[in-house]
């Protein structure tokens, strides 16, 4: 990390912190993490993800099959935190939360777009259902809090994959 971008982070306890649009551009670079919905019980489910930076809001798409446990836990309104992260080294490491209210939306061009461009889809092999069996609902999640941590040698220049 150079000089200029750690000026304005503050040391926590073994890792600096980051700022909202630090943690915000980290996640839009990740397209990929873990979802946890609020309920008795919660529940956590790995999730494609985009980040709209005109609106600093999440967007995902759930695919469901018709035997799907994911479409007891999702409602609008539930609260939810996202969590994305990646880790080189002891020190090279970094990690954001978003947490928030999710809220079913209308699919638009926008949403599509945004996920098209930032989302880590994974195969359809993974449902155990016909593709075209799936339903496809669309949430944002609106994040009242937006945190993030990074290890002392991790540089926003390192994306987990490519760099690396």
């Amino acid at each position: 990390m150079s000089e200029d971008s750690s000026s304005d982070r503050s040391a926590v306890g073994g890792g600096v912190g980051m700022t909202r649009d630090e943690a915000l551009a980290f996640l839009a670079t990740q397209g990929a993490g873990v979802l946890s919905l609020t309920g008795d019980p919660p529940c956590s489910l790995p999730m494609s993800f985009a980040v709209d930076q005109s609106t600093d809001r999440v967007v995902v798409q759930v695919l469901s099959g018709p035997d799907s446990a994911k479409t007891e836990f999702l409602a609008d309104g539930v609260g939810a935190s996202l969590v994305a992260f990646e880790r080189s080294t002891p020190d090279d490491w970094v990690s954001a939360v978003a947490r928030g209210e999710l809220v079913a939306v209308e699919r638009t061009p926008e949403r599509v777009a945004a996920f098209a461009d930032h989302a880590k889809s994974v195969g359809m092999e993974v449902f155990d259902s016909d593709p075209r069996d799936l339903d496809g609902t669309w949430y944002e999640l609106r994040p009242e809090s937006v945190t993030g941590r990074c290890g002392p040698d991790w540089d926003e220049g390192n994306t987990f994959g490519e760099t690396r």
